[in-house]
């Protein structure tokens, strides 16, 4: 989903989870809502170098509450 379809969706309380996952082969951080990530226009991965930066997207958008997962492997 594209940051105005999240927007969208995040304005309607369209979501129950909103994710910043640890993305270990960009060595960086996607943010995922109900399972779908944030992608660019392109329809790529949206990708952050930093937690912080992913956490000040989140809190731009309107965004209070998320959970953060550093081992995406483990259950």
């Amino acid at each position: 989903m594209t940051e105005r379809e999240f927007k969208l969706l995040l304005n309607a309380n369209a979501f129950r989870h909103i994710q910043v996952h640890y993305a270990v082969m960009s060595q960086g951080y996607m943010i995922i809502a109900d399972g779908k990530p944030l992608e660019t226009s392109k329809r790529e991965a949206r990708e952050f170098k930093t937690l912080d930066t992913a956490a000040k997207f989140l809190f731009k958008a309107g965004v209070a509450d998320f959970a953060v997962k550093l081992n995406t492997g483990a259950k």
